[in-house]
């Protein structure tokens, strides 16, 4: 307990900030199934700076990406998963660079705007209209790679595009899944030699974790009942506020 004491690196306050957030953000995907990323990601890079946010929320989410492999593994259509995760894997290097060597400031409200732009398409409900070929799922996939490099928030560019395309929604959740774990396992390796994996990261990561699992849960027995119209528009409307709030704090 001592050495914990010693080199615990967060305050009681940034902790439950941290902790709590994280549980927002599991009421998200328990309630929408979207969005933990994007409601962690603002919040947490306001308290302990994005260099250590953005790290730490891929720790937690690889964490939960990995318990949701097995059936995915079997759902998934793989000529669309592999050049996705390729784009992906191209697009998160330039994302982290971007975390490393530009102003610590402008990422920060650049996540808030980044949430806010991706709540506006969804509200109005934009979608993709090309075909789902091979190139534009990697050029898709590398979209959402450099978003979630730099920001953690890249999500919505992959679902939008593949939402558009002829696939099943269990392929479809297969794809963001695996698309996921890949780029999430990447994003970790390359923040590692980028200097940006430290201490504090683990710090921030492990309070996160039983609060993100204990609010998915909450979201899915309490919102169970709602309809999809519902928990999609009180979901994007919480997301445009946390944008909102956090862009002028």
């Amino acid at each position: 307990m001592e050495w914990l004491q010693q080199h615990y690196e967060l305050t009681t306050i940034e902790t439950a900030l941290v902790a709590g957030t994280a549980l927002l953000a599991g009421l998200m995907r328990g309630f929408a199934g979207f969005g933990s990323a994007l409601t962690i990601a603002p919040v947490l890079a306001l308290a302990v700076g994005p260099r250590t946010a953005i790290p730490a929320i891929l720790i937690v989410m690889l964490v939960t990406s990995i318990q949701l492999v097995p059936k995915a593994w079997n759902n998934a259509n793989w000529s669309t998963v592999i050049p996705l995760s390729v784009g992906g894997a191209i697009g998160i290097p330039i994302g982290a660079w971007l975390l490393v060597v530009v102003d610590q400031e402008l990422i920060r409200r650049s996540i808030s705007l980044t949430v806010i732009f991706f709540a506006v398409l969804m509200f109005v409900g934009w979608r993709y209209k090309g075909s789902v070929k091979p190139l534009f799922s990697a050029i898709a996939g590398g979209v959402g790679g450099f978003i979630s490099g730099a920001a953690a928030a890249g999500g919505p560019a992959v679902i939008m595009f593949l939402l558009a395309g002829p696939e099943s929604a269990a392929r479809n959740r297969a794809a963001i899944i695996l698309y996921f774990l890949f780029t999430q396992a990447v994003a970790l390796i390359v923040y590692s030699f980028g200097g940006l994996m430290t201490a504090k990261t683990l710090w921030v990561a492990l309070p996160m974790l039983p609060t993100i699992v204990l609010g998915t849960w909450i979201g899915e027995k309490f919102f169970g009942k709602a309809s999809d119209q519902l928990y999609r528009r009180i979901a994007l409307a919480f997301l445009l506020a946390i944008g909102l709030s956090t862009l002028f704090a």
